[in-house]
């Protein structure tokens, strides 16, 4: 199921309670708990209706990546695919066998194919797979993001650049349309928000050696156009906009609003970016500007220049990847930043990953006079160590600055989670002491200059894939945190289901919060209630609702979440 996000909504609450609001909230549990009821009936008898007709389940993947004799294709998740299984192909509406898998990974298989077949990017594919074997992405599989620097979740998701031998146009994207809704008992907090994203990526367009890449989103208020007048950088957020010319198989040059993998602790550069490589070594250069750091938008005045080398090391099923840069950052032609940065990834050991990644500043204003100095200003550790096929040990140390969020839409809850999870010393036991059941324990501290105490989190979950009788996904979760200003709980329970066979999928979530304030001595308390529903059309056009309703002591929040997906 894919993540949701959902509006941040701030509030106070009185610390005293009158028999009326006592009153108020006994009606309230009443009807959360009939609308609970009815959420679970409706998805106990929809399940009885659609109950496996078939002896297998289809789940859909697509090409991502070809080279010599291999194609990689991509899946939400590969549970109950198997080394050997054979993939299929959609031609007349009808499934033809296209590939044999030889590898598969959590989200990707290592495939040759059965004929002489031509495979393009994107393709659409096929699994069969027996609803026994398909397991529901569970939370551990969700989670792990958080934990990571910003350079490994590229290096992670960006899709390995494809071979230069042919100059074949491929054009693909995905056009989303949303709506976010807020609803509230008290009138004056209702707002509904709109969002239109485009994400375009244009391979060697005319068969040429010009590529292009975009990603647009533009959002806004119902009834409040004004401000998008007042200034449009507020709305529209170009997060990547840049054309690439390739002049050979090692030579490339990119113009526009692009963040580079091989650097992405930079962030987005207006200008441009020249890289050359030579086997397993590159080295780039940079020029331009950095995003204004109120709106986004372009801004002369942050003129910035540096230039990278790296190495790449491929062995056997790992890999290790390094680069150095030297950065000198502007402000109205004054320096502003001076720094090094290098980061590390490296799988080459068997069963263990890891990632690291530093800064040093060169540069600092005392007393307005400029100095040349050496410090440590960032820091990120991280090692997952994979046991067994039932055991995963992770770990990480973030001493990084605080990120800056240009859209978010969590929601109050999930924003003071995210907040107490970050920095400081991390660790994590994955184990599956049983087929179906998935077991965890998260847990990590950090101590910053000024705080009154210690920010301690601990968060635990079980989550068992195979229901009976309604074959479901279950998970029990408890998250405890001490920071420095709140002692808080969430406890929690969500089940997930495949409907109509990789069609139709839904979620129900409940979740009870309890916050202490210490400096205010009072607390807030809410029951959390959510049910998404999610249909995919075809392979192209997909359709989410998700709607969350948070219960007070004296208020009641919805929220309604509406996506259309189209790929193209």
């Amino acid at each position: 199921m894919p993540n949701i996000a959902k509006y941040q909504v701030m509030f106070m609450i009185a610390p005293a309670v009158w028999p009326a609001i006592q009153q108020e909230e006994m009606m309230i549990k009443r009807k959360r708990n009939t609308l609970f009821w009815i959420l679970s009936a409706a998805m106990l008898l929809t399940n009885l209706a659609a109950n496996a007709q078939k002896n297998h389940i289809e789940i859909a993947g697509e090409v991502s990546y070809i080279t010599g004799k291999n194609v990689y294709v991509k899946f939400l998740n590969t549970s109950g695919i198997e080394n050997g299984d054979t993939l299929y192909t959609v031609q007349n509406n009808t499934l033809t066998a296209a590939l044999i898998v030889n590898h598969q990974s959590s989200i990707s298989c290592l495939c040759s194919p059965v004929n002489d077949i031509t495979f393009e990017v994107g393709q659409q594919i096929r699994a069969k797979v027996a609803p026994s074997k398909q397991i529901i992405l569970t939370p551990t599989q969700e989670q792990t993001s958080i934990d990571e620097d910003i350079n490994e979740q590229v290096l992670k998701t960006t899709t390995p650049e494809p071979a230069k031998s042919e100059l074949k146009s491929n054009v693909s994207g995905r056009l989303s349309m949303s709506s976010y809704s807020n609803f509230s008992s008290l009138n004056n907090d209702d707002y509904h928000r709109f969002r239109y994203t485009l994400n375009m990526q244009a391979q060697n367009i005319a068969n040429s050696k010009l590529s292009a890449e975009t990603y647009i989103s533009f959002s806004h208020k119902l009834n409040e156009w004004d401000v998008v007048q007042e200034n449009l950088n507020k709305a529209l957020k170009i997060y990547s906009l840049a054309l690439q010319y390739d002049f050979n198989k090692t030579t490339s040059l990119w113009a526009g609003r692009k963040i580079n993998p091989r650097i992405a602790n930079v962030g987005a550069v207006d200008g441009l970016q020249f890289q050359k490589s030579w086997n397993d070594i590159y080295v780039g250069a940079v020029v331009g500007t950095r995003p204004d750091y109120t709106d986004y938008g372009f801004n002369p005045d942050l003129l910035e220049y540096g230039a990278y080398i790296g190495h790449n090391t491929k062995a056997g099923n790992g890999f290790a990847q390094s680069s150095l840069a030297f950065f000198e950052q502007l402000n109205n032609g004054n320096t502003d930043r001076r720094f090094v940065y290098f980061q590390h990834s490296n799988s080459l050991l068997k069963n263990v990953s890891i990632f690291s990644s530093f800064e040093l500043d060169l540069f600092k204003l005392e007393n307005g006079e400029p100095q040349n100095t050496v410090s440590l200003t960032g820091l990120y550790l991280s090692l997952r160590y994979r046991v067994s096929r039932e055991l995963s040990l992770f770990g990480s140390y973030d001493n990084r600055k605080n990120v800056i969020y240009y859209e978010t839409f969590r929601n109050y809850t999930d924003e003071i989670l995210q907040q107490a999870s970050r920095q400081g010393f991390r660790g994590r036991i994955t184990y599956r002491p049983l087929k179906y059941l998935n077991l965890g324990v998260d847990a990590g501290t950090r101590f910053r200059e000024g705080d009154s105490r210690h920010t301690n989190t601990f968060r635990a979950y079980s989550t068992y894939t195979r229901v009976p009788w309604i074959e479901s996904s279950l998970t029990l979760s408890a998250n405890l945190m001490q920071t420095n200003y709140l002692d808080g709980q969430v406890y929690g329970a969500r089940l997930t289901k495949d409907l109509l066979h990789g069609k139709l999928f839904t979620m129900l979530n409940y979740r009870m919060v309890h916050f202490k304030y210490l400096n205010t001595n009072t607390q807030l308390n809410q029951h959390i209630s959510e049910i998404d529903l999610s249909y995919r059309f075809n392979k192209k056009l997909y359709i989410a609702v998700n709607y969350e309703a948070t219960f007070q002591e004296k208020n009641t929040y919805n929220r309604v979440y509406l996506n259309l997906r189209r790929k193209f």
